[in-house]
């Protein structure tokens, strides 16, 4: 009797140890959340920016290893850069992930991105975004039956760059920000038709920038919040304008409303 009590004993101790092991192997991650990856940009001097964006992923922190990548899609869609601004967003991609801490956003692109200038179409040369892609460093977290939501803000004036021999490079500049934590300032520049920049700042730098709409209208989006001067910087002969201390909250659109530009 002693025996065979020993033996199922021995028996629950090599069970734990092999339940143990496999835990420690393959640990398990509570639930899933969803991600949505969306895109907006800034004005440029082109005529557009095409860019073949082949598939999306996210990076789960955890060990080194190339499983840690999630894909958010594995579709590939082209994106004009420069339709993307004034509250305009693509979604790259949406999808069910397991919950956790994520570090980065990877864009594979595929060949056939370009650049239009002066009516001329360049191939838009991407170092290394189609091989490992083109890695966006953020934190988010994805909480079990949660909705984290990224936007990725292009900077398409610094992102593409013209080499000295007549090539586009992209190397890009873009943030990534939460949208739960960003909010925007919106507003519109008078005279209508005016040919404006306009430009988020928080000293030295420039967060975001736009151009205004036909109708005079923009928006700047996906600001962290805090306290901005707005700049307008009109292509005509029109005084450069600026506002200070424009607060923005997370949530929620500030409006400038109309801005009166003055001729020089």
């Amino acid at each position: 009797m002693r025996t065979w009590v020993r033996g199922i004993a021995v028996l629950a101790a090599l069970t734990t140890l092999v339940l143990v092991g496999c835990s420690k192997q393959s640990p398990t991650r509570a639930g899933t959340g969803t991600m949505r990856i969306q895109m907006t940009d800034g004005p440029g001097d082109f005529d557009a920016i095409h860019l073949v964006i082949r598939d999306v992923s996210a990076r789960l922190e955890g060990t080194d290893s190339t499983e840690d990548w999630v894909t958010v899609n594995p579709d590939s869609a082209t994106y004009d850069l420069l339709t993307l601004r004034n509250g305009v967003f693509a979604t790259l991609g949406s999808a069910l992930l397991p919950a956790g801490h994520y570090t980065q956003i990877r864009l594979r692109l595929g060949p056939g991105s370009n650049v239009v200038v002066g009516g001329v179409t360049y191939p838009l040369t991407v170092p290394s975004g189609m091989q490992s892609g083109l890695k966006i460093v953020g934190t988010f977290d994805l909480a079990a039956n949660g909705l984290t939501d990224v936007v990725l803000d292009f900077d398409a004036q610094r992102s593409v760059v013209l080499t000295g021999n007549g090539k586009y490079l992209l190397k890009p500049v873009v943030r990534a920000v939460m949208m739960t934590t960003a909010g925007a300032i919106s507003g519109t520049v008078a005279p209508a038709g005016t040919a404006t920049s306009v430009f988020a700042i928080q000293s030295p730098d420039t967060i975001a920038s736009t151009i205004a709409a036909a109708d005079g209208s923009f928006m700047l989006s996906a600001l962290p919040a805090g306290t901005y001067g707005v700049a307008f910087h009109p292509d005509t002969a029109y005084r450069d304008t600026t506002i200070s201390g424009v607060l923005v909250s997370a949530g929620n659109t500030t409006s400038v409303g109309t801005v009166q530009l003055t001729h020089q």
